[in-house]
């Protein structure tokens, strides 16, 4: 269910969209997300790699990883992630199976799609 941005949430997107930009200017899908704590620390952040590693190099895979490696599970449901876009089906697995716990996020994939379109970009698969 979408709920409106609080006003601490937008320094995380601000972060993500920086990530984002970065990963446009590296020649990949712009996309950047960022991993929170419960005590409101940034304690992870990845943009997009699909150039550098694979098409499955997903930022939110990336902190999905370093979570299942680094935290506990307790630690794990505490924190948040930011992320410009909505999770695709293999992110939402991922965050679901590792078990993070909110998700906030800047557009959703139904607006991703209508810019793929708008810029006659390529479709992702759903």
């Amino acid at each position: 269910m979408a709920q409106k941005l609080k006003e601490f949430d937008q320094k995380y997107l601000r972060r993500c969209l920086e990530l984002a930009k970065e990963a446009m200017e590296a020649g990949d899908e712009a996309f950047g997300s960022v991993l929170v704590n419960e005590g409101a620390e940034f304690i992870a952040e990845a943009r997009n790699r699909g150039n550098e590693k694979t098409i499955l190099a997903h930022p939110e895979i990336d902190l999905a990883y370093w979570a299942a490696e680094h935290l506990s599970e307790e630690q794990r449901a505490k924190t948040t992630m930011y992320t410009t876009g909505e999770h695709c089906p293999m992110c939402a697995a991922a965050h679901g199976w590792v078990g993070l716990g909110a998700l906030v996020y800047l557009s959703s994939a139904k607006q991703f799609g209508a810019w793929q379109k708008e810029f006659d970009r390529i479709l992702s698969p759903n």
